[in-house]
Parts: C-alpha cells; structure tokens; sequence
C-alpha cells in the first residue's frame, strides 16, 4: 500500500506541479503587461537561485551560506569578461561556470573535510563576505562601491533575438527549469539518495560504504555552478550590477524563501519566491518591509507548518492517501 500511495503521489503530483510551472511561465506573455514580464524575469532568476541552494541545504543537509557570492561571482565574471577582453557571452558564461566550480571546490574540500554543521556556515559566511569586500574594493575591475554598468545584451543564439524583454524572461525562465531539472534528476539519481541518507545519519552513511566527502562536496560544487548560472543572466538583464548582490541579507533572504517554501522539496522554492519576492513586488512593497514581512512569514510558518507549505501540504497529502 504505502509504494502505491508513493507511485501515485509521483504520477499525480509531479504533472500537477510542471503543469503549474507551465502555466505561470505563460502568465506574462498573455497578459502582455511589461512590468509583469519583468517581474517575472526577476522571480525566475531568484527561484534559480534559491532551487540551486535546495540541493546543498535540502538535500545534502549542509547549511552553506554562500550562495549571494557565486551568484554576484557569475554576474560579475561573465559581465567582465565580456565589457573588458571582448569575449562572447556565452564562451564567458562557461568560463565563469569553470571558475566558479574551481573556486566552490577549494573552499569546499577543506571545509568539508576538517569541519561540518555550524562551523561549515561560518567559512562559507566569511567566504561571501571576503567576496562582498573584494567587489567593493577592486574598484579598477568591479567598479567599487558603485558598481559596474553592463553594458550589453544577450547576444543571439541560433539565430533568434534575445535582446528584447520577452526574449531575456523566456532566457531567465529556461534558466529555472534547466537549474529545476538538474536538481530533480539529482535527488531521483543514485546520487540523490546518497545525499539524503548523509543528511539524515553521516555515520551510518558511511557505514553503509557512501562517500559522504565526495557526495557532499560535489552538492556543494553542483549548487554553486546552478546560482553562478544565475548570476550570468542577471547582469544583461538589469544592465547594473554592485557589491549589494553578495550581501548577506540575500543569503537570509534564500534561508527564508526555502523555509517558507519547503526545505528539500522540489515546489519549495517557487512556492517562496512567489511569496517572499513576487507579491511585495507585485504591491511595491519596499525593501525594508520585504525583510520585515519574511520575518513574520517565518514564524507564523514554524509555527503552524514547520515543514514548509509544499513539505506540509505532501505530508497531509500522503496521510488522507
């Protein structure tokens, strides 16, 4: 009974939630609105982001809080390589992917290896802070503090125009599926289940002959290469980028939307990012009062759903079936 109750779950819940995604991605072009196609442009970007931080904090178990650093690394490294030694954006694109896998792997490893839990948060922390001060000081290569105009936009790609508003959210939105899909095959892979046995009992894991080393290692890699892919398409699209990118009140802000949404559920970052990021902007809401909303949206969550609105909405789900 309970792998029928799971086979049906998969067969009825995950046509339902594409289907979903496939509905709000054609919300904008049928209404035609272009503060809508923009809106949505922002919220793909930031629900690429936030499933790319899924994978290493939902399903690894690891709380990395690093994530605004290889997102502003990826802006930054496609934008210069492109303004300043001519290179194609999509050949910058791959490059900064590259480098943002070599840089996730040295900061990873030893990390890793000679430290877990709590004190893996802090060198990631202090990781996207030392990034946040290096944008803001390398003023001859990121602009400084006020930083770096871009000013370029995507260039075709198999012959079709991706310079226009509707072309750059139909580019953003692809991005959140690809960043969706890679995650979805990883956690349904063998691999997956690795990583939610290591997140559940790291000794028993490794008892049972995982790698916990080199499965945790590669989430964190894979995570950081899916938000710097984020990060690469930001910059074209706003045309401005700046050290605020790797604030860490953006890495906050993800911790929340994931914890509104579902921690290591696949609806749980679109779920929050529609809530935390799209209804205030929606109703223009400031800034100041998006943190302040998330807070309250935090604890009323903890409180009455502390496994997330998709986590709980599955678990009443699977107990009526």
């Amino acid at each position: 009974m309970k792998a029928r109750a799971r086979n049906l779950i998969a067969l009825v819940g995950a046509p339902l939630f594409w289907g979903a995604i496939v509905l709000l991605a054609g919300v904008p072009y049928f209404v035609g609105s272009r503060f809508l196609i923009y809106l949505g442009t922002l919220i793909a970007i930031e629900a690429a982001l936030a499933t790319s931080l899924n994978l290493i904090v939902g399903y690894a178990g690891q709380f990395a809080l690093a994530h605004a650093a290889f997102f502003g690394f990826g802006a930054y490294a496609a934008s210069i390589l492109v303004a300043t030694y001519g290179v194609n954006f999509w050949l910058a694109t791959l490059i900064a992917l590259a480098l943002a896998a070599v840089i996730a792997a040295l900061i990873g490893y030893p990390a890793l290896r000679y430290t877990g839990g709590i004190h893996f948060a802090l060198l990631t922390f202090a990781f996207g802070e030392l990034a946040r001060l290096l944008a803001a000081n390398w003023n001859d290569m990121t602009g400084g503090p006020m930083g770096l105009r871009v000013g370029f936009s995507l260039p075709p790609l198999a012959g079709i125009d991706l310079s226009s508003t509707r072309a750059m959210y139909g580019v953003a939105l692809s991005i959140f599926v690809i960043s969706l899909v890679a995650v979805a095959v990883l956690i349904r892979s063998r691999f997956g289940r690795a990583l939610v046995a290591i997140r559940e009992d790291e000794t028993l894991a490794a008892f049972l002959g995982i790698n916990v080393l080199g499965h945790k290692l590669l989430a964190f890699i894979s995570s950081a290469v899916l938000a710097a892919l984020a990060g690469t398409f930001y910059a074209p699209f706003m045309s401005f980028i700046s050290p605020e990118l790797l604030n860490a009140q953006e890495v906050i802000a993800l911790i929340g939307i994931l914890i509104v949404g579902g921690v290591g559920t696949l609806p749980g970052p679109v779920i929050g990012t529609l809530i935390f990021f799209g209804l205030p902007e929606f109703f223009h809401v400031a800034r100041l009062y998006r943190l302040v909303s998330l807070g309250v949206v935090i604890v009323l969550v903890v409180l009455f759903m502390p496994k997330g609105i998709a986590g709980e909405a599955r678990a009443r789900f699977r107990v009526k079936r």
